[in-house]
């Protein structure tokens, strides 16, 4: 059995009564574990990487803030996103698709973007539009 490594980065995020991480009480802006030689990362929404607070703005800003968060947190993690294996993204409104789609192309080749899926959900907050969590191979392994 491998041995699983946790990583968490980025401040917690203010989850009120919710306290599922024992290092604060809150949700970290980025999670990951390393298992396998695969990295797996937790549903990251667009909260700001320095103050946790939510970014808003549309889909197209949002999407942009997930990705970047997603980026910087895989490179932490020892990976990156030429190395990403899926992808599963979650909108509040499938209106919000082809935003989506052409941001989430400004961070993936679009002749060889990772497999993905994409549904309709309720999100934690509001104001959130959207949340991807991707699972991503370590170069080494």
């Amino acid at each position: 059995m491998p041995s699983v490594q946790r990583m968490y980065f980025g401040p917690q995020i203010d989850s009120g009564d919710i306290r599922s991480e024992k290092r604060g009480g809150g949700v970290p802006t980025f999670a990951a574990a390393r298992a396998g030689g695969l990295v797996f990362t937790n549903g990251v929404v667009s909260n700001d990487p320095e103050t946790g607070a939510v970014v808003a703005g549309d889909i197209r800003v949002q999407t942009r803030r997930v990705l970047e968060t997603l980026r910087d947190g895989l490179q932490r993690a020892g990976t990156g996103f030429e190395h990403v294996v899926l992808v599963q993204s979650f909108i509040k409104s499938m209106d919000d698709w082809p935003a989506y789609h052409e941001v989430y192309l400004e961070f993936f080749d679009e002749h060889r973007p990772p497999p993905r899926f994409t549904v309709t959900a309720d999100l934690a907050a509001p104001e959130l539009l959207i949340e991807i969590q991707m699972i991503a191979a370590l170069p080494d392994a």
